[in-house]
């Protein structure tokens, strides 16, 4: 179980090396970013972000599990990290466990068929005579479950875009966040167990702003809106995800380039975004003509649809 008080440093040596087929990045926090999560882990608050689309929110919480893996554990193993996606159709008890009724019961009817030889053999057999005996056999736990039940360190839970939930979404999530259990209806068993040592989870919550959250959740949050980074802390970003690329003109001229049509996007427009940069980068290097299909982007409607997403904006930039 880990005894030190953790700190997240954010620093460029903690990073993972840049792999995009594998979807594994580097991540650059500015310091103040940093500082909410750490007051976030002292607190044993949920650090709830928000900022525009494509800014890197949803990155944090792999970044802060990966950082922690390399200074707190032994080489090769990695620390608890759990990601809940969260859909319109949501529920904050299906985040604890979901029960699979449907499977119960096509079981109990598989049982009472009466050619049951003919499907299952002996071990596959007493396999579902031991499920269906217990109470607990069809459990399925969800993130949030399987963080709460982590003993051994305190593990990361991502809640990512909490705003796409109902409305009495946050509000359901408030009990099992502050009180560090739940109980399980089909069971009444509570999880984690009175006697467990769990760990309570540094718990990470976006939100893309699509609808207002209750007040009460709120105030149980540490709030951190993540800003779009400025250009020296732009250009650091881009470099630590292509670090071994000797193209630098490249990299300087795109950012350029992309700072100039993101500052034509009106105020009400889909701006351009860090991961829009780095995925037009990322066709763009090794590319002969790269410096040229840069300044030509105007007249390069398919290159121009990594950064842009309507007509309106695509005509501007014409």
């Amino acid at each position: 179980m880990t005894t030190l008080p953790l700190e997240y440093l954010g620093e460029p040596q903690y990073q993972p090396k840049p792999n995009r087929q594998k979807r594994i990045f580097p991540y650059l926090p500015n310091n103040n970013l940093v500082e909410a999560v750490n007051l976030a882990i002292a607190l044993e608050r949920p650090l709830f972000l928000q900022g525009e689309p494509g800014c890197g929110k949803t990155l944090l919480a792999p970044a802060i599990a990966y950082e922690f893996g390399q200074r707190y554990l032994d080489e090769g193993q990695t620390w608890p990290y759990f990601r809940w996606d969260i859909k319109s159709t949501s529920t904050a008890k299906e985040g604890c466990y979901i029960y699979d009724a449907l499977g119960k019961l096509r079981d109990a009817q598989l049982i009472g068929t009466p050619a049951l030889d003919r499907f299952l053999n002996e071990t596959e057999r007493e396999q579902l005579v031991k499920r269906l005996s217990d109470p607990e056999g069809y459990l399925i736990p969800g993130a949030m479950g399987r963080a709460l039940q982590h003993q051994e360190h305190r593990p990361i839970l991502l809640i990512d875009e909490i705003d796409k939930a109902d409305i009495d979404f946050p509000n359901d999530l408030l009990s099992v966040l502050e009180e560090n259990y739940f109980t399980i209806d089909e069971t009444q068993k509570r999880v984690p167990a009175e006697d467990d040592e769990a760990q309570k989870p540094i718990v990470i919550i976006t939100s893309n702003q699509e609808q207002d959250l209750p007040e009460a959740f709120l105030r149980r949050c540490l709030f951190f809106y993540l800003p779009f980074p400025d250009k020296p802390h732009l250009k650091n970003i881009v470099k630590c995800h292509f670090p071994e690329s000797e193209q630098e003109k490249i990299i300087d001229k795109a950012t350029d380039k992309f700072l100039e049509i993101r500052d034509q996007v009106p105020p009400y427009g889909k701006k351009p975004s860090t991961s829009e940069l780095l995925d037009w980068l990322t066709v763009l290097i090794g590319q002969e003509d790269a410096l040229a299909k840069i300044d030509e982007i105007a007249q390069n409607p398919a290159y121009a649809g990594i950064l842009l997403k309507s007509k309106e904006e695509y005509n501007r930039l014409s």
